[in-house]
């Protein structure tokens, strides 16, 4: 799919569904932490440059229109290369003649909601924090989609970062807390909507006997960077604190989209969107919140105001 000509595959699919793209039901993310980067930066040497109309999202929906939303490194950068070096020279017709292309306009907007509680999207710095304190390890692969059993057959909705019990796990973004405490899948877990509204962000399997810090109530404010529970292994049980039988203690970490309030709980006409966040965790590792302990003997991040 190199020819602009073509319908990128993201939105010939979702055409297929029933779907117009100013209500999408199902989002694609197949950007990679690699090109994350690069249009991040390119973002920042635009600004620098005096284009400020141009940032990330709009990169990352020029590329798409060129790649049919299949992301590759080597092709992609040349393609980005090209078009940030005739924007600062200012050189713009490339990607203002996608200006009222409705395909454009969709992925601007699906990048908008994914990525704003991440890249700044005025100044294009990384605002994102990685879900796992700086200094801790873990380990994970992309198991987006694969399948799980526990009640019923279902999909995984989210990425699985393991490490060690009681690891402290971080706001990727500030929010509302809308849900705490127990869920017989989830097990103890944190639920955080974003002040947009955009985006959902769900963290699970949390500690047994103590899940999160203390005097942490549904209502609340977080910070982005802030810990916000600590890692374990609960869940898969009807019965409240109980670990699973099997598996290594990890964080479930989810992402939902939500463009309408009807897609916030729905399997049904809407349809919840929950994204591939393995990439956009790949892209944090280097901006990983700092923690200490303390008066309470509890791990809580350097510098923040709460």
């Amino acid at each position: 799919m190199k020819k602009l000509i073509l319908i990128p595959v993201l939105v010939l699919i979702l055409c297929l569904q029933g779907f117009t793209p100013s209500f999408p039901k199902w989002i694609d993310f197949n950007v990679s932490a690699r090109i994350l980067d690069k249009a991040s930066i390119a973002h920042r040497e635009l600004i620098e440059s005096g284009v400020t109309d141009i940032g990330t999202a709009e990169l990352l929906a020029y590329l798409a229109m060129k790649n049919g939303n299949r992301f590759k490194i080597g092709q992609d950068a040349v393609v980005l290369h090209r078009l940030v070096t005739g924007l600062k020279k200012g050189e713009r017709n490339s990607i203002d003649k996608y200006t009222e292309n409705k395909y454009f306009i969709y992925y601007v907007k699906v990048f908008h909601a994914v990525l704003d509680g991440v890249i700044d999207r005025n100044t294009g710095e990384v605002i994102g924090h990685h879900p796992i304190a700086k200094g801790f390890w873990h380990s994970g692969f992309d198991d987006f989609g694969m399948g799980r059993s526990y009640g019923f057959k279902r999909k995984h909705l989210g990425h699985d970062l393991y490490g060690g019990t009681g690891t402290p796990i971080i706001a990727m973004e500030g929010g509302t807390i809308t849900e705490l405490g127990w869920n017989q899948f989830g097990g103890w877990r944190v639920g955080i909507r974003s002040d947009d509204t955009k985006r959902y962000y769900y963290y699970a399997h949390l500690r047994k006997d103590k899940p999160f810090p203390l005097d942490t109530f549904v209502g609340d404010r977080v910070e982005a960077g802030q810990v916000i529970g600590f890692l374990g292994n609960t869940g898969y049980s009807r019965k409240k604190n109980r670990n699973m039988q099997t598996g290594k203690p990890h964080l479930h970490f989810g992402m939902q989209i939500i463009f309408d309030p009807r897609q916030e709980d729905d399997g049904g006409e809407y349809h919840e969107i929950w994204i591939d966040v393995y990439q956009i965790c790949k892209f944090l590792e280097k901006h990983k919140s700092s923690v200490e302990k303390n008066k309470w003997n509890e791990w809580e991040a350097i510098g923040l105001t709460n």
